[in-house]
């Protein structure tokens, strides 16, 4: 009798499956109102069943349903582990003895609906044993299976559940369910604003849903969309993937097969019924490098890049997809507004202007005024990152020198935010002399909690001398408008020559005159002595 009171001690277990969890156990519980399984989302075509697992026979013994299924321990008692009730889930055809569960809504205020099974009249209830819990028919979420024991004793059927809402043993039991999902994130560091040639490491996280077992055809994909950018996969920078925290041949092969450098999409196409099935409720992880490549023309270019997941629902033959993604920004100077109608509609943060230039905004946000001088064309510019002497910034183009146009604008585009650029000057429009004094230019953006950019401003110039241009960015329309309070761009200037530059020392002018006088005594020398000697 003491061994049957042991056996029924630890049938009043229940250990709600989830993922690598382990076995939970119970002390006796007294419950004797039924089963309640709660947690299960309003669905249409939602169904939850009880299928048993364990039963007690006519002998007193609790003993599996499916011999070889319940693992015991050293003095032969059940307990059942997660790898037998995820191997029981598989086998839901030959647990032949199962009851489908009813919804109850309780008229309390506040009480949460549940599932139980109701006999009809005359019918007995669950019968003593272990019984695993199957939710079938979810189209938004993949639900755990869970177990249930039903102790005999000699007052009784008793209950014994786990509420993993509460981490108590109680009346009643909380289904796990999983939603899947896909995360996409840029593990290098502050990657908001980009500049072309940047190399950016991303990482993009999903789960395999917990399919019953009885599921076919299954579609799992992972899509990634590179607006911007393109796959860099060589020996300084792998693809690699993860399967529940370790390597997994098959998932590297399915990875390998959809990383191509230089590509701008990416499709990893997971299948096998049996292997996405035997991973269930696992995590995905996949790590990858991406360049900055596109050539914008606007004040702003926005790369959106989304990472979408597609899956096979719970039932039926339909999916469902999720996505996320990543937001990075270049940005440029005297460019093309972002959301323009027209080319022609440009800021002009940098002009380049003769001595008696002064340059202005006007109401029209973009345009600009050149007073008392003119705007000179063909400059060239040397662009340098971090330091007048630093790294020459090249364009998505290739091009390191940029030339001033007929308004004296100098477009540059694919630049960071919160780095410091330096523009050199390298040649001088004809017939003026070169001004190679480094100019300052910096951007500094400011973004929303979920990395949106809302404003920017540009900086070019030190100290007193700066001239900075605010402005408004929305991510909803990608277009870009002036602030309110603009002051005025900065004016670059240039001297004219107005005669050949002296190399130093006396100059020509003494040597000229020293040669007229000489030729002059000589030329007179000369008629004197002619003279005399006629």
């Amino acid at each position: 009798m003491k061994r049957m009171k042991k056996l029924f001690a630890l049938l009043m277990t229940l250990a709600m499956v989830m993922g690598l969890s382990i076995t939970g156990f119970a002390t006796e519980n007294t419950n004797t109102d039924g089963i309640k399984v709660y947690g299960v989302e309003a669905e249409n075509g939602v169904t939850v069943t009880a299928y048993q697992i364990i039963r007690y026979d006519t002998s007193g013994k609790y003993v599996p349903v499916i011999d070889g299924t319940i693992t015991a321990d050293n003095q032969g008692n059940l307990t059942p582990t997660v790898s037998d009730v995820l191997g029981l889930s598989t086998k839901l055809d030959e647990l032949t003895t199962s009851q489908v569960l009813s919804l109850v809504i309780p008229t309390e205020e506040g009480a949460d609906p549940y599932y139980t099974y109701e006999p009809a009249e005359g019918e007995d209830n669950l019968a003593p044993g272990t019984w695993m819990i199957i939710v079938t028919g979810s189209n938004d979420y993949i639900y755990n299976p869970a177990i249930i024991s039903i102790n005999q004793t000699a007052d009784g059927v008793k209950y014994g559940e786990l509420n993993l809402d509460t981490d108590s043993w109680g009346t009643g039991v909380w289904m796990k369910k999983s939603e899947p999902t896909i995360e996409k994130t840029a593990l290098t560091p502050d990657v908001k604003g980009v500049q072309y040639g940047d190399i950016i490491q991303f990482q993009i996280k999903t789960r395999i849903p917990s399919y019953a077992s009885n599921k076919t055809d299954i579609t799992y994909t992972i899509k990634d969309s590179l607006d911007g950018l393109a796959l860099v996969v060589d020996g300084d920078h792998p693809v690699v993937a993860t399967l529940g925290g370790e390597s997994d041949t098959t998932l590297t092969n399915f990875v390998k097969a959809a990383f191509t450098n230089k590509a701008s999409n990416v499709t990893v196409a997971i299948t096998g019924d049996d292997y996405i099935k035997s991973h269930g409720n696992k995590e995905i992880v996949i790590t990858y490098y991406a360049e900055v490549t596109e050539d914008a023309k606007y004040t702003v270019n926005e790369l959106t890049n989304d990472a979408t997941l597609t899956y096979s629902k719970g039932t039926g033959t339909e999916t469902a997809s999720k996505t996320d993604d990543t937001k990075h920004y270049t940005f440029g100077i005297d460019t093309t507004f972002s959301g323009a109608t027209q080319v022609t509609d440009k800021t002009g943060e940098f002009i380049k202007i003769d001595a008696n230039g002064n340059v202005s905004y006007t109401e029209k946000p973009g345009e600009v005024t050149v007073a008392g001088g003119q705007a000179l064309n063909g400059a060239v510019f040397e662009l340098h990152v971090g330091s007048a002497t630093g790294t020459l910034f090249e364009d998505a183009s290739g091009a390191t020198r940029f030339t001033t146009n007929e308004d004296g604008r100098l477009e540059i585009v694919g630049l960071d935010s919160d780095v410091d650029y330096y523009l050199v000057e390298v040649q001088a429009p004809t017939g003026y002399s070169i001004n190679n004094t480094p100019v300052k230019v910096r951007v500094n953006a400011t973004y929303d909690d979920e990395g949106n950019l809302t404003n920017y401003s540009v900086t070019i110039g030190e100290g007193d001398g700066a001239a900075t241009t605010n402005y408004n960015y929305s991510y909803e329309n990608g277009k870009t408008t002036v602030a309110e309070e603009v002051g005025n761009p900065y004016g670059f200037k240039n001297t004219t020559l107005s005669a050949l530059p002296s190399t130093g020392g006396m100059g020509t002018t003494l040597f000229t005159i020293a040669g007229c006088v000489i030729m002059i005594s000589a030329a007179g020398l000369f008629f004197a002595i002619r003279k005399k000697a006629n």
